[in-house]
């Protein structure tokens, strides 16, 4: 199969379910409820059937890589955050713009879009460095976020501890614990019985194409003329210059460990994906523009079927 072939059927398996959620989504066969109860199952339910068995599954080379990984993600929101934090107020206009253009700047759609690019252009082994990757997604994605609310949002009322505490337990439990469980079985060499076994692979089977579905029923794509300017600015913000992030954090991880060629692929390809519809979570702890954040969202999303196959082939240039 020639490259461009392959890149083509690689990106056409990505969007053909994020288009049918679209149009199921504009012929209205679901309700918002239904939408959302679709949501939460992908949430709840697929995503730690696939955390669990890919990290039960994962090889002895791609354990060794967990930790540089992990680290990796950390740092990459660190520096995303901080760059959140100094160019929304020179591009964004009053609180409420520049909390929007910061929330979705930091956000990345690394679980819910990054795993399904990721598995199609890399692999099955390159999934699990990117569950690695994502593993800590809430803990990270909620300290830092309350840390641009502390920042930006000068009518926010601040959550006590506890309050805080409640959310992370809420969000991150199910995941942590999962991914735990299926490590400790895996490093221990203990073998599920086959009937188990294959339960859980019937879930983890449908959590990909489920994910990028659920993508296609959350897309928005109409705004204002006026809001696009700012739109594509934040869009633009990660679907290119994360890679200049990407590029630091790897740099950063191979002062301190031996990171393979397949987990620096896996980075710089995280560091480039689009705003994660995650950053609506936020909508509830501070004043966001809510249409101005779906529209960078969908925009975000669309335009990264052109970026992130330019993007592979250039990181396939710079490590093969």
């Amino acid at each position: 199969m020639q490259p461009n072939s392959e890149m083509l059927n690689t990106m056409l398996a990505i969007m053909l379910p994020i288009l049918l959620g679209y149009l199921l989504r504009l012929g209205r066969l679901f309700q918002e409820s239904e939408i959302a109860a679709l949501r939460k199952f992908v949430m709840r339910v697929a995503l730690p059937f696939l955390i669990f068995q890919n990290l039960y599954r994962a090889d002895v080379e791609s354990l060794q890589q967990a930790l540089p990984i992990v680290l990796a993600f950390v740092l990459m929101t660190i520096l995303y955050t901080l760059a959140a934090r100094l160019v929304a107020p020179l591009l964004a206009h009053g609180e409420k713009q520049q909390l929007t253009f910061a929330f979705s700047v930091f956000a990345g759609n690394y679980a819910f879009l990054g795993w399904g690019v990721i598995v199609s252009f890399f692999g099955g082994r390159a999934l699990t460095r990117a569950v690695f990757f994502s593993m800590f997604f809430w803990p990270v994605f909620l300290t830092c976020g309350f840390f641009l609310r502390r920042r930006f949002c000068t009518s926010c009322v601040l959550e006590q501890g506890d309050a805080f505490l409640k959310v992370l337990v809420r969000h991150a439990g199910v995941p942590i614990a999962t991914a735990a469980a299926a490590l400790s079985l895996n490093i221990g060499h203990v073998r599920l019985p086959e009937t188990l076994d294959r339960f859980i692979g019937q879930f983890a089977a449908l959590a990909i194409p489920m994910i990028l579905f659920a993508i296609g029923q959350n897309l928005r794509l109409l705004m204002p003329a006026a809001r696009l300017r700012l739109v594509l600015a934040a869009s633009l913000f990660r679907l290119a210059g994360g890679f200049a992030l990407g590029l630091a954090v790897v740099a950063a991880m191979r002062l301190f460990f031996n990171l393979d060629i397949l987990s620096r692929q896996v980075i710089l390809l995280q560091a480039v994906m689009p705003t994660a519809t995650m950053a609506t979570f936020f909508s509830e702890y501070v004043p966001l523009d809510e249409e101005l954040l779906s529209g960078i969202i969908a925009v975000s999303t669309l335009l990264s079927f052109l970026t992130l196959p330019l993007w592979v082939m250039v990181i396939r240039i710079l490590f093969g």
